[in-house]
């Protein structure tokens, strides 16, 4: 058993590396690859003359919006306008917003959220009813934007660019994270290499491949999409309301995802339990709330990303060289599979040698999320209950 496994662990370490998602055997095509950045995209810029609508759900969001709005403010797409939809709030969400657009004199609207239907999510619901607002408004583009989230000057201008230049229907980025303090270092790299991991982007971009994904602090699409159908209605009950968009999407026209670092969140996780739970509101959902996925999904995470470290100590200490070998080199990969992340998070190299506990860590979230889901009746975001 003991030789099965470890010869399992280090055949599962190759393929990932060197098989998974790479059929064109391009590094540009490894899931852990950090050079698929929209810096790193040709861009021919244009003239920008269409009118683009920034689409921003917000919630509670007096702390980080204002440098969201700010942000927007100089941007060199010229004909911008933003609106806002006020998710319920019961801080100066809107207040502070009204005043900062008004002052920068960016044409706005605000839509005040009805209250939350049963089997809708929130966020989703707010978006619903912005792009019904919307209907008689006529934009050629619509960025869905979170409120946290800062842009750089060109970035939409480039975006839209790319865009049309490549005759796609959305570009989405994944803003890059916060990593300053020991939880964000230890766990956010994690999360975007799990994140490539389930949706290499590779595979994302390729037209002729049917896995869809996007980030939904920044998503830029056409709005004909939604000229017939309101396409949040499609997915109401969704929490992960990005991946579950970027399906419809794409079956509606090509699409591209990446990294980037000019979109970036504002959004601070000083402690672990923030993290906890903005992962756990949604890992389970990303299971298709199978109890059988669970399970065999934490057997996996155990044998991929721990075996190979406890191996490793277990055949030195029996004196089994070929095992703890195999087991060296499986942890050996597994280590440069992440070092691509770290560097791009610009991280100590310590942070190289950090997945088996961020693994452990996630499994966890993840059976928390199944718990509550089970015992608790839903996971709680932002005061609701899914």
């Amino acid at each position: 058993m003991e030789f099965l496994l470890t010869l399992t662990s280090f055949s599962i370490w190759l393929y990932l590396l060197f098989f998974y998602a790479n059929k064109k055997f391009s590094f540009q095509e490894l899931f852990w690859t950090n050079k698929v950045v929209f810096e790193n995209e040709f861009i021919k810029k244009q003239k920008q003359v269409d009118k683009l609508c920034i689409i921003i759900p917000a919630r509670n969001e007096e702390q980080y919006i204002p440098e969201t709005l700010r942000s927007i403010s100089n941007l060199t797409y010229s004909k911008i306008s933003v609106l806002i939809i006020d998710d319920n709030s019961t801080d100066d969400t809107v207040k502070i917003s009204k005043n900062i657009l008004n002052k920068k004199k960016i044409q706005n609207f605000i839509v005040k959220g009805k209250k939350l239907p049963k089997g809708w999510s929130g966020k989703v619901w707010a978006l619903k009813q912005g792009i019904d607002f919307l209907k008689k408004k006529k934009f050629s583009f619509y960025l869905f934007l979170d409120s946290d989230i800062k842009l750089e000057k060109n970035v939409v201008n480039e975006a839209v660019s790319y865009l049309r230049a490549n005759n796609l229907v959305m570009v989405s980025m994944m803003a890059k994270l916060n990593c300053k303090n020991f939880w964000e270092k230890l766990l956010i790299p994690s999360f975007i290499y799990f994140f490539q991991k389930i949706y290499p982007f590779s595979r994302v971009n390729n037209p002729k491949d049917s896995l869809s994904a996007a980030a939904g602090g920044f998503i830029l699409c056409r709005a004909n999409l939604f000229k017939n159908e309101n396409l949040y209605d499609f997915i109401k009950n969704k929490v992960i309301d990005d991946c579950n968009l970027a399906k419809i999407i794409k079956k509606k026209g090509n699409i591209w995802l990446g990294l980037t670092e000019k979109v970036y969140s504002q959004r601070n996780y000083n402690k672990i339990s923030q993290i906890w739970l903005m992962v756990s509101r949604t890992a389970y959902e990303q299971l298709n709330f199978s109890l059988i996925t669970l399970i065999c999904s934490a057997f996996a995470m155990v044998l991929i990303y721990l075996y190979p470290i406890f191996s490793i100590i277990y055949f030195l200490k029996i004196d089994n060289n070929f095992l703890f070998f195999v087991s060296l080199f499986s942890t050996i990969l597994m280590t440069i599979s992440i070092i691509p992340t770290i560097l791009f998070y610009k991280l100590n190299f310590l942070y190289f040698f950090s997945l088996p506990l961020s693994s452990i860590i996630y499994i966890m979230m993840t059976i928390t999320s199944a718990l509550n889901f089970y015992f608790k009746k839903g996971n709680v975001w932002k005061g609701r209950k899914y």
